[in-house]
């Protein structure tokens, strides 16, 4: 078996490609070639241009996902006819390569169906491929074809030019467009060129009576035309017939034996192919033109063949007497389903911002726009149309729900019912991967929550080798994000361009503004926080097993635990280093939370012991009640110190969450703290009270700080008080004094208190001289203690 189109995908690295199609099959597209061209280490802007026809069919695919993100599609909408070449173009730093056809973008058309495609490569159809760029060119600038991809046709030409210069072609090997003239009158040319006509062989799938390839025989002066009869039929089209019935050119039946073979018996036909035996040669056109007017002749369809021009008498194709097939049977399918009477539109995400416009059919005025989710459509917004079909709305979260999986389409609706429906491309994607580089793939597996353990080993990977990727980097920062790292362009992802008629720069692989990057890349990371926040339950390790790349690989430092599945412990290994980088002594307070999010992420996905969790909760509820944490994370604190509490409720456990609860400003006359925001943490940590039961004895309970204020007051005021009950237990050694010295200005006399600063603490306020170290640790946890080394005073820590 020879070289396949797929096989040319997945050969190279391609930077450029583009596709142009009538039919369109998104899942097809995914599944087989966006996979061969990242297996082929492209790092491809791939565009797909295809007729509203087939924009229109492909939005009701549910396998397809990534349009708008890895790649683009480019409705085309064409006045008095459809977009129907087939021409796909591959382009890196040294290589070009076109396939010109007669096969759509779809399972049928890159294998299922009998089709036919030119290989062009630079270096043996420099013609071609000058013409291919020409097409471009045409396409870009042409009235009667509304599209926004000018800017990217017009880069695509630039680059096929650039690809064949200082090459030159013998014009044996051209292609064909009708932007400019018809098909059949180059076809005529060409023929008059090798000395005129002598016979005309065809194959194609769809006729209109015999109309066209009656002109195409007078200009050709042919009373005769032999017709390929292919033994399993035709891929039958709307609006067509199968043979030429009508023609008043003589038809003959015929199976041409190369358009029969045993490989090929099997498949509908749907290849558009004619050979041209002339006086002084011969010519074999291919690609997209069937026999019809609409084809070939001009101001109708958009098609593109390729002519091969053999300029001495060569054996011409063999055929054997055939039956014309019979007439297709008329389909019972309503033409005039939603689905088929929905007009395309073309819309592009910019964070909160959809810029869009209506292809077909003509709208203006007053219109809705839906937002299509996997719950069904989602109303937007009502919005006024510009005359040309344009408009320019606000969607607050649909980037964010974009990045969480999934295409994102969208629906306009009119006042008269009317419809039109299309993909929008997210615009901060191509920035997002770039940055992100390998691993990108696996943080929007994160996002979207269907990441694996060994996706979750990657990312702390990530994070540990620069914790800084956790928030958003400084506006000069590299590209890809890395730390005083080269931009390797080898690290990154298919990227996605904008579509939008503007977008030659984002085609053209120069960079973005800085500005624009850096806000993209902080929505990303707010994404991600976000992700570690939702709980999700733990992952399935049964997933663990697929392949890991050879970045995924663990510093070797790193243990992996016999019994455990590999891809977890070595998370779990990862994340304890991240975690006393993100918690170390001067961390800022935003990394403290990012450990906070990213510690409860690793409790509901990867189940830790529940003794680690807990540590890790404690050093974290420790940072973070010293800072200033900021208010709208304050319940979430508050509820992870109850968490903490709720392992094992004792008074001194008790006295230690009070404690740390009102250094963080909560006021218990309030409710509890809701558990939504810790319920990662509640995953592994058993509870043996609810919230409301911890919240209801912290709320009467007082802690030592407290009894020992209210112990001064009441020495103030010379009146004992229940404020202080543990007091006589805690300091029972100094209390008989205390006690006394409420009522007693004599007692009073051997009372200090000092609002100690620093390490001041240590030392008797009076002698100056330090504290025995048992009396050290009674005035830092009970904030009461006795000079023993110097006067015996009691000193009391006035922390007001």
């Amino acid at each position: 078996m020879g070289l396949t189109p797929v096989d040319l995908v997945e050969a190279h690295p391609w930077r450029r490609v583009a596709f142009t199609t009538y039919a369109l099959s998104l899942s097809f597209f995914e599944a087989v070639i966006l996979d061969a061209l990242v297996r082929g280490g492209g790092r491809s802007q791939a565009l797909i241009l295809a007729d509203v026809d087939g924009v229109r069919a492909s939005i009701s695919e549910q396998g397809a996902h990534r349009v708008g993100k890895d790649y683009e599609v480019e409705p085309i909408a064409v006045t008095r006819g459809v977009f129907h070449p087939k021409v796909s173009v591959f382009i890196s730093a040294d290589e070009c390569h076109v396939l010109v056809g007669s096969g759509n973008l779809t399972f049928g058309g890159w294998g299922g169906n009998c089709e036919v495609v030119e290989h062009l490569h630079a270096g043996f159809a420099a013609d071609a491929i000058a013409d291919t760029a020409d097409f471009f060119e045409r396409i870009s600038g042409n009235t009667r074809i509304r599209h926004g991809a000018a800017a990217f046709c017009a880069d695509t030409a630039a680059h096929l030019r650039r690809s064949v210069q200082g090459r030159v072609g013998n014009g044996d090997i051209r292609l064909l467009h009708n932007l400019d003239r018809s098909i059949a009158e180059q076809i005529a040319a060409a023929a008059a060129d090798l000395g005129g006509a002598e016979r005309l062989v065809a194959a194609a799938p769809v006729w209109d009576g015999g109309r066209a390839i009656d002109r195409l025989c007078d200009s050709l002066n042919l009373q005769e035309i032999f017709v390929h009869s292919h033994s399993h039929g035709c891929v039958t089209g709307p609006g067509g017939d199968n043979w030429p019935r009508g023609a008043r050119t003589s038809i003959r039946p015929v199976r041409v034996s190369v358009m029969d073979t045993s490989d090929e018996a099997a498949r509908f036909l749907h290849a558009k192919v004619f050979e041209l035996r002339c006086k002084r040669g011969r010519l074999l056109i291919s690609g997209s033109a069937n026999g019809t007017t609409a084809a070939l002749d001009a101001n109708h369809n958009v098609e593109a063949c390729v002519v091969r021009i053999q300029r001495e008498r060569s054996i011409a194709w063999s055929y054997v007497e055939a039956e014309p097939p019979d007439p297709p049977v008329d389909s019972d399918t309503e033409l005039e389903s939603e689905e088929r009477c929905a007009g395309v539109l073309r819309a592009i995400l910019d964070a909160d911002e959809v810029t869009g416009q209506v292809l077909t059919p003509s709208m203006s005025g007053t219109v809705s726009v839906y937002h299509h989710g996997s719950s069904g459509a989602e109303f937007l917004v009502t919005t006024q149309l510009a005359a040309d079909g344009g408009f320019r709305i606000s969607a607050p979260n649909l980037e964010a729900w974009a990045m969480r999986g999934g295409r994102v389409v969208i629906r306009v609706q009119d006042r008269r019912q009317r419809i039109a429906e299309g993909f929008v491309s997210v615009k901060s994607y191509r920035d997002i991967t770039r940055r992100a580089g390998l691993v990108g793939k696996r943080l929007f597996a994160l996002i979207a929550g269907n990441e694996t353990p060994a996706d979750v080993a990657a990312i702390l990977r990530w994070f540990h080798e620069d914790p800084g990727r956790l928030a958003p980097a400084a506006r000069n920062d590299s590209q890809n994000g890395d730390s005083g790292k080269k931009d390797d362009d080898i690290e990154r992802l298919v990227p996605v361009a904008a579509l939008r008629g503007d977008f030659a720069a984002a085609f053209s692989g120069t960079k973005t503004q800085s500005t624009t990057e850096h806000r993209n890349w902080s929505r990303f990371i707010d994404q991600i926080l976000a992700a570690f926040r939702d709980p999700r339950g733990p992952l399935n390790n049964t997933r663990a097993g697929r392949a890991v790349d050879d970045d995924d690989e663990p510093p070797k430092a790193i243990s992996q635990p016999q019994g455990e599945d590999s891809a977890t412990a070595r998370s779990l290994n990862l994340f304890r280093r991240l975690f006393d980088l993100l918690t170390k002594d001067d961390a800022p307070v935003r990394n403290v939370l990012t450990a906070f999010d990213l510690t409860q992420y690793v409790c509901d996905r990867l189940r830790p012991e529940p003794a680690q969790a807990k540590g890790w909760l404690e050093q974290l509820i420790r940072v973070l009640v010293k800072s200033k944490a900021p208010l709208d994370r304050r319940d979430d604190i508050a509820a992870a110190i109850l968490v903490a509490l709720g392992t094992e409720s004792d008074v001194g456990r008790c006295r230690w969450a009070r404690s740390c609860l009102l250094r963080l400003g909560v006021v218990f006359a309030n409710e509890p703290p809701s558990a939504d925001g810790v319920r990662g943490y509640l995953a592994v940590l058993p509870q043996r009270a609810t919230f409301t039961e911890l919240w209801t004895r912290l709320a009467v309970l007082r802690t030592l700080p407290e009894q020992v204020a209210s112990y001064r007051q009441a020495l103030e005021e010379g009146t004992p008080s229940d404020g202080y009950p543990d007091l006589p237990r805690e300091v029972h050694e100094e209390w008989p004094l205390l006690k006394a010295a409420i009522t007693s200005p004599r007692a009073r006399h051997d009372i200090i208190i000092e609002s100690f600063k620093g390490g001041s603490h240590k030392f008797c306020p009076r002698c100056h001289i330090k504290l025995p170290t048992r009396e050290i640790y009674k005035i830092e946890s009970r904030g009461i203690a006795t000079a023993g080394n110097c006067c015996h005073k009691i000193v009391i820590w006035n922390r007001d």
